[in-house]
């Protein structure tokens, strides 16, 4: 088995592409029959870390609230592109599971997590260069003698490629005024996109030779430039078919080796296009909900919070620790103190009223998400709403409530997320409103955001329709293929 994991791409893409033939080998397998083209739901929040935790150990609900959030167990903020972080995160993971789907003998490529593999190209390892150090050699075996290009051929791509980055970025940030993440973009664009994800698919190319059991090959190339230049822009699309060249070779490495693999494609999330809130305001989130003008708190509002219970006494908030708000894309973790514990309704009206107030009332927020009791709820437009009443909730189009209605489902189980989470409102079709410096973003509860792909042989022994969470996506794969 070899499982492709097209980082964010969206499922309208994706099929636009098979459509127009953009990805003409893709849309090859899927017009042709060969391959089964669904959609996918993998339950919230719809981000990298959520998707794998439940596909590679199987867990339904691994407390991973997003790529970057306060950690209320560690103490600090975390972020998953930081190999410390991972590492810490896994071995969280590990603890609570005793499964993989990449047990015995697998491999992982670009993957956050090494969840059992047997090599070592993943976030959580680079935590140790002594254990990257040891297993340079091994992954380099076999690299040679798969390369496509000769050293030159190779060196005055890689250069051009180079040069044409270095004139985009330059070309991009002067139009924008803006220098903010370009360098470790360009990083990206040169080391990773070019170098790292051509290493990968090349080392997974060797894994089938030698027949290795399963494999797991993560693109995130598309999901990169999406970030920083938006999802439907001409560097993002040009992603897309750099990946469809990979696919056709996988793909008939696939077919010709002594013990052919069953290739299944996956997609964890979708992009929308993202407005950025301090461009949109003029100031940080944080400033207009710690430090902003007084509002009043809707009647409406309060009475749904108290939910029949009387209130607490009205108290200064608890504690010196400094709030702490990240900043996760198109939504955002609002952790009003740093106990181990989240607040719940009762204690946020008794001590930070005016914090939920603005945040309610904001016409950049779009959904307010909050604890309330054993449950949670979602503010919208002044009303309350739980999981089973945000069918009637006044909610934008762009947005999807099934998954608000699993996120609320889910938040109890999210003990590391925020006191209050919250929502850029879809501002116009297609896009919302973000709280990261970045133009495309994903996390979110949009029907773009959450509406995913999974993509699989006719032939296979396995039925991947009608998936409702990444770990039916476990469950069935391992049954298929690790039984």
């Amino acid at each position: 088995m070899l499982v492709v994991h097209l980082d964010g791409v969206p499922k309208v893409l994706l099929e636009e592409a098979v459509r127009t033939g953009r990805m003409p080998f893709f849309s090859q397998l899927v017009r042709s029959g060969a391959y089964h083209l669904e959609d996918a739901f993998w339950g919230s929040p719809a981000s990298t870390p959520f998707f794998q935790a439940g596909l590679l150990y199987g867990l339904e609900h691994p407390n991973l609230p997003a790529y970057s959030w306060f950690d209320r167990e560690l103490g600090r903020k975390v972020q998953m592109n930081t190999p410390k972080d991972a590492h810490a995160i896994e071995q969280r993971l590990g603890r609570r599971s005793d499964t993989s789907l990449l047990a015995d003998g697998g491999h992982t490529y670009f993957s956050l997590f090494q969840a059992g593999a047997n090599n070592r190209l993943c976030m959580s390892t680079l935590a140790s260069l002594k254990v990257m150090a040891r297993s340079l050699s091994s992954e380099m075996k076999g690299i040679v003698v798969a390369r496509s290009e000769n050293p030159g051929q190779y060196l005055r791509s890689f250069a051009g490629d180079t040069c044409r980055a270095v004139g985009e970025v330059w070309r991009w940030a002067r139009a924008l005024g803006d220098w903010r993440h370009e360098r470790a973009f360009l990083l990206s664009k040169v080391m990773l996109q070019r170098l790292g994800w051509s290493f990968a698919h090349t080392k997974a190319l060797v894994d089938m030779v030698r027949g290795v059991p399963a494999i797991y090959l993560v693109f995130g190339n598309y999901d990169e430039v999406a970030h920083r230049r938006g999802p439907l822009s001409e560097q993002a699309i040009a992603e897309l078919h750099r990946v469809d060249a990979y696919l056709a070779e996988l793909y008939a490495m696939a077919r010709v080796v002594d013990n052919p693999y069953d290739i299944v494609f996956v997609t964890d999330h979708g992009h929308v296009d993202s407005l950025p809130f301090e461009q949109r305001q003029g100031h940080h989130l944080e400033e207009m909900l710690l430090r902003g003008a007084p509002v009043p708190l809707s009647a409406d509002v309060e009475r749904g919070l108290l939910d029949g219970r009387s209130p607490l006494p009205v108290r200064a908030p608890r504690g010196t620790d400094a709030p702490v708000i990240v900043e996760s894309g198109n939504f955002a973790h609002v952790y009003l103190t740093r106990d181990r514990e989240p607040l719940e309704a009762l204690e946020l009206l008794s001590e930070y009223r005016d914090v939920v107030a603005r945040a309610s009332r904001h016409s950049d927020i779009g959904i307010v998400a909050l604890r309330r009791g054993g449950g949670a709820v979602a503010l919208v437009k002044g009303g309350v709403y739980g999981p089973d009443e945000v069918v009637h909730a006044p909610l934008a189009s762009e947005f999807s409530k099934r998954a608000v209605a699993d996120f609320l489902r889910e938040l109890p189980h999210l003990r590391t997320a925020g006191d209050l989470v919250l929502f850029g409102e879809a501002v116009r079709p297609g896009t919302t409103v973000g709280f990261a410096w970045e133009f495309g973003s994903h996390g979110g509860l949009t029907l773009t955001e959450t509406r995913s792909t999974v993509c699989w042989p006719s032939n296979a022994p396995v039925d991947l329709s009608g998936l409702s969470h990444c770990v039916r996506l476990h469950q069935r794969l391992a049954g298929a293929y690790r039984a």
